[in-house]
C-alpha cells in the first residue's frame, strides 16, 4: 500500500484509512483500487474496528476515475471496476465516517456517500463530473446520489457536472452531516468517531447491517441500469474525445 494507502488503528477501536497518493491525486487506478481493497480486508479481518474514519488529503479528497483506464473502456479492453470500491465501503462490519477536507468529484464522491456519515469542507468543490467526460454516471451515482442529496440537486449535478462548493450545498440543503470549514472537518469527524467508540462493538455491527441495507438496495438498483448506460455510452465515437479533451484541461 505504501505511497497510496495508509492505516492507522487505536487502541480506542477507530481506525483511519487515508489516501495518500498525492502524485496521482487519490485517482482510481488499478493499483490504487488494489490498494485501497486490501486495506480495507485487513482493517476488517485483522483489527475489527468500531469505526472508520475515510480521509482523503488536505486539498483532494478523491479524484475518481483514471484517464487510460476510461479510454480501456471505451476500446473494449476492459470492463468496468468501479463498483468494487462503493460495495467494499458499503459492506464493511463497521461504520464508516468520510471526512472530506479536499475536493472530491465523479467517483470520488460516490465513494464518499457509500459512507454512513459525510462531513464536507466549505472551500471544496463537490461534482458528478461524468458528463463532462462524455458517459453517463457510475459507482452507483444515479441512485446515491439522489438519496444523499436530492432528487433536484442531484439531477442539476449529474446533467450539469458541475461542482458546488460545499457552501453552496449548504445554502441549498442536503442530507449530509456537516458542512464545516475546512480545518474543522477532521476534528468533527475524530470527535463522532470517539462517541461511536464508547459503543458496545457487537450493537454496533448489528446497527451497521441494519441501517445499510437501504444503501445496498440502491446500488444494486443502480448497477443494472448503469451498466447498460455504460455498454452504450462508452461506445459512441465522440465520448473517446471528450475524455480527451476533459484531462487536457
Amino acid at each position: 500500500m505504501g505511497k497510496r494507502i495508509a492505516i492507522e488503528v487505536e487502541h480506542s477501536g477507530i481506525a483511519c484509512l487515508k489516501m495518500i497518493d498525492r502524485e496521482g491525486r487519490n485517482i482510481f487506478t488499478d493499483d490504487f483500487i488494489q490498494d485501497f481493497i486490501r486495506a480495507m480486508d485487513e482493517i476488517e479481518n485483522k483489527h475489527k474496528p468500531k469505526v472508520m474514519i475515510l480521509q482523503g488529503l488536505e486539498d483532494v479528497f478523491c479524484g475518481g476515475a483514471e484517464k487510460k483506464g476510461l479510454l480501456d473502456l471505451c476500446d473494449g479492453k476492459v470492463v468496468v471496476k468501479d463498483l468494487l470500491l462503493s460495495e467494499r465501503v458499503l459492506n464493511t462490519n463497521f461504520p464508516v465516517i468520510a471526512a472530506i477536507e479536499g475536493h472530491a468529484v465523479g467517483g470520488g464522491l460516490v465513494l464518499a456517500l457509500c459512507c454512513d456519515i459525510v462531513i464536507i469542507a466549505r472551500e471544496s468543490r463537490y461534482g458528478a463530473v461524468f458528463m463532462n467526460m462524455g458517459f453517463t454516471p457510475g459507482m452507483g451515482c444515479t441512485t446515491l446520489l439522489p438519496y444523499i442529496m436530492g432528487p433536484f440537486i442531484a439531477n442539476e449535478m449529474m446533467f450539469t457536472g458541475k461542482r458546488f462548493r460545499g457552501s453552496e450545498l449548504e445554502e441549498k440543503g442536503t442530507n449530509i452531516n456537516y458542512i464545516l470549514p475546512r480545518k474543522e472537518v477532521i476534528p468533527k469527524a475524530r470527535d463522532i468517531a470517539l462517541q461511536i467508540s464508547e459503543k458496545n462493538v457487537k450493537s454496533l455491527y448489528l446497527l451497521k447491517y441494519v441501517l445499510s441495507a437501504e444503501k445496498k438496495k440502491l446500488l444494486i438498483d443502480a448497477r443494472v441500469q448503469e451498466d447498460m448506460m455504460h455498454r452504450i455510452s462508452f461506445g459512441f465515437p465522440e465520448t473517446k474525445n471528450t475524455i480527451e479533451e476533459f484531462y487536457a484541461d
